[in-house]
């Protein structure tokens, strides 16, 4: 029987650190949908006229009483701003004005950053994006299953096909103009009249490499559900030098007489047994430029690792942690193979997401 004794008997470990740890992760979980909702209604393309709660609750068909609290959050996380009594938001506006007056409390607007990338028409609309995250979601919801029964199973061309939208809007938004710089930098693109960007996906690499140097022809190699989806950017952008070649890396040829191989986090992109092909489909010195995730960065995250690891391919077995595959080898070694194929590593760059970029060029013929 307890007594009062043990009543007054504390635990041994601070219980603050435990309240602390789940609080930080039910804030992230309720920021993570107040996003989502937020976009699902439509609530950024609304705002895209300023306007106060109660009349945005009635355009959306919500709730009125939720909404003041529901926009407050989104100032909270930098999304909206309020404007207290209207401002300049509600002045010359016309039959506008009487909307956005219609009741109490603040006007509420886009920010900078919702405009940006939160609205679908916007050039950096991240909607794909958040698709992607939300079907992430869901995995996450079933852990427990997935920890008895294993990890979720997708066919890999359908997996990519789905997906190349979100990874074309997130290049959009820095990665690929850093890359395309570096890379312009430190290549002679002047003497190439043709490039292959392996595993190129939504093909934005080689459109914007094609579209600099009017002399170069591209090519966009990858699964045939993918380069469906890259005719669409190809289409976008106009970019008639670019073309796709349908095919599996790991299994098919990649065609020859490329001045320059281009990959990109490329799923193969430490897989030794893709390197022979890469070396025989260059010129003479021709370069192999890729970019991937160093080892220790994957490696220092065992909830990326966890991540990665909840679902797989039907037809390829993936590696132990982030973005590698069954054959894939540590990527330092990995760069010390690629001179047993006559492809001589003139430099390495790190970049400030903590990826590596490997310049190599092609000297030999050695086990070609």
């Amino acid at each position: 029987m307890k007594t009062t004794i043990d009543l007054m008997e504390r635990p041994e470990v601070e219980a603050d650190l435990f309240f602390k740890l789940m609080d930080n992760a039910g804030r992230s979980l309720r920021e993570y949908r107040l996003i989502s909702a937020a976009f699902e209604l439509g609530v950024f393309e609304a705002l895209e006229t300023p306007s106060r709660a109660g009349p945005l609750a009635e355009r959306l068909g919500c709730d009125p009483a939720l909404m003041p609290y529901f926009c407050e959050a989104l100032c909270e996380l930098g999304l909206l701003y309020r404007l207290e009594g209207g401002g300049r938001a509600e002045k010359d506006r016309g039959s506008e004005e009487d909307e956005v007056n219609k009741g109490e409390g603040p006007v509420y607007a886009n920010t900078r950053l919702s405009s940006t990338y939160l609205l679908k028409t916007s050039s950096f609309s991240l909607q794909h994006y958040l698709s992607e995250k939300e079907r992430d979601s869901k995995i996450w919801a079933r852990l427990p299953e997935i920890m008895i029964e294993g990890p979720v199973v997708f066919p890999k061309a359908d997996f990519f096909g789905r997906i190349i939208h979100s990874m074309a809007e997130s290049s959009r938004c820095g990665l690929l103009q850093e890359t395309v710089r570096t890379v312009t930098e430190n290549v002679d693109f002047t003497k190439a009249g043709k490039l292959l960007d392996l595993g190129g996906g939504h093909g934005l690499y080689a459109i914007a490499f094609a579209g600099l140097y009017k002399e170069l022809e591209a090519f966009v190699f990858d699964l045939p559900l993918v380069t469906e989806q890259t005719k669409v950017y190809i289409e976008k952008y106009s970019a008639d030098r670019v073309r796709v070649i349908t095919g599996d890396f790991f299994k098919d040829e990649l065609g020859e007489g490329y001045d320059i191989i281009f990959s990109s986090f490329n799923p193969g992109g430490k897989v030794p047994e893709l390197i022979p092909k890469i070396a025989g489909a260059l010129n003479e010195g021709g370069i192999f430029v890729t970019r991937q995730v160093r080892d220790e960065k994957a490696d220092s995250d065992p909830l990326a690792n966890l991540a990665w690891n909840l679902w797989t391919f039907a037809d390829t077995k993936k590696g132990g942690s982030g973005f590698t595959f069954e054959n894939s080898v540590p990527f330092d070694e990995y760069v010390e193979m690629l001179g047993d194929y006559g492809l001589e590593v003139k430099k390495l760059i790190d970049m400030k997401d903590g990826s590596r970029i490997v310049f190599a060029e092609k000297k030999s013929q050695a086990k070609i």
